[in-house]
């Protein structure tokens, strides 16, 4: 309880005790921070029209080739395999620049196992996009 010192013995204190306001206030407050809604970030990806119509044969020359398998930190880049992303990163960032000092656009095509996790995709999505490269081919196996 908030005690008010009075100057003279005579005067009583009209005034009301706010504690126990503060505490309910303090409580709302914390509840209402921990249930917020959080806005998701988003990756806008632009889908086909009609998809298996609009599926292309490979006749790329200078590409590059992405793996996606099944197990957690797996990547593929033409045929060499990696066990870490940040090695991956490094020589995928290695192979985009080798492409582009020879004013050559990277065609990057993204393959995976039908297993492999969404994370993984939207990761390489997001690399991808972080690198201003606006497009990416998926492999497709004919059914």
């Amino acid at each position: 309880m908030i005690e008010l010192k009075s100057s003279s013995p005579s005067q009583l204190s009209v005034l009301p005790d706010m504690t126990a306001l503060l505490d309910v206030i303090f409580i709302l407050l914390v509840f209402l921070l921990l249930t917020a809604n959080v806005v998701p970030k988003v990756l806008p990806v632009d889908l086909p029209d009609k998809g298996k119509s609009n599926a292309q044969a490979l006749n790329v020359d200078e590409h590059i080739s992405i793996t996606l398998f099944a197990e957690k930190n797996r990547w593929g880049l033409d045929g060499d395999e990696y066990v870490n992303w940040l090695v991956f990163e490094v020589a995928l960032s290695e192979k985009i620049r080798a492409l582009q000092s020879l004013n050559k656009e990277p065609q990057i095509i993204i393959a995976g196992d039908k297993q492999a996790a969404l994370e993984k995709v939207l990761q390489l999505f997001s690399w991808l996009q972080g690198k201003r490269l606006s497009a990416a081919q998926v492999m497709m196996n004919p059914e």
